[in-house]
């Protein structure tokens, strides 16, 4: 499944299917990119070995530990010397793998770098698949709050492999089931009718 978020030149495409991170490289290598594939310690080592072996000889990995605390300017300058270690330039990308910690820090990672860089979501969770993933919001935490330096950012692409979903524990779903009943309540009585039914 394909759906469209069409903002003009910041216009993308959300992917849904089951495998998608088996079929990354068609949609995020192109001749001589790089790429930096991100993700935490909480997410399944199984998930980066796929999409590495997908996207092949140009990407790289960073981890990051888990957790909202791991949110900030430490966390975000690792990044950024990782890419520019392995001289990243800006026809290179981005890509986030994992939940919405992943997904921020990343965001702001590519608004960032040279001023901006291509950025990939594909994430890993329920709540990152149904709001973190889409919209542009990306973000750091500071010690007095939550999200306080970021920036609207767009991703060129939104890769959702269902298949994540299986390894979630279920604390952590139902953060995301909680999200779509928000939607559904505030937006769309035909979707809360059927969650109600299913």
């Amino acid at each position: 499944m394909i759906i469209p978020v069409r903002l003009g030149k910041s216009s993308y495409d959300i992917e849904i299917s089951r495998g998608a991170i088996n079929l990354a490289a068609d949609k995020i290598m192109k001749k001589d990119r790089k790429v930096c594939v991100v993700t935490d310690s909480g997410v399944p080592t199984e998930y980066a070995e796929k999409l590495l072996t997908s996207l092949g000889e140009g990407a790289i990995l960073h981890v990051i530990p888990a957790g909202e605390a791991n949110k900030n300017f430490d966390t975000l300058q690792s990044v950024l010397r990782t890419m520019l270690e392995a001289g990243f330039t800006r026809s290179d990308a981005v890509v986030a793998l994992g939940g919405g910690v992943v997904g921020d820090l990343c965001g702001f990672c590519a608004a960032t770098y040279l001023r901006g860089i291509k950025f990939i979501q594909i994430p890993t969770t329920l709540l990152a698949m149904v709001d973190s993933s889409v919209g542009g919001k990306t973000a750091i935490d500071l010690e007095s709050g939550k999200n306080l330096v970021g920036a609207f950012y767009q991703p060129k692409l939104v890769l959702c492999d269902t298949n994540t979903l299986n390894t979630l524990p279920t604390d952590i779903f139902q953060d995301g089931c909680a999200e779509v009943i928000k939607y559904g309540i505030l937006y769309d009585s035909g979707l809360f009718s059927y969650l109600q039914t299913t």
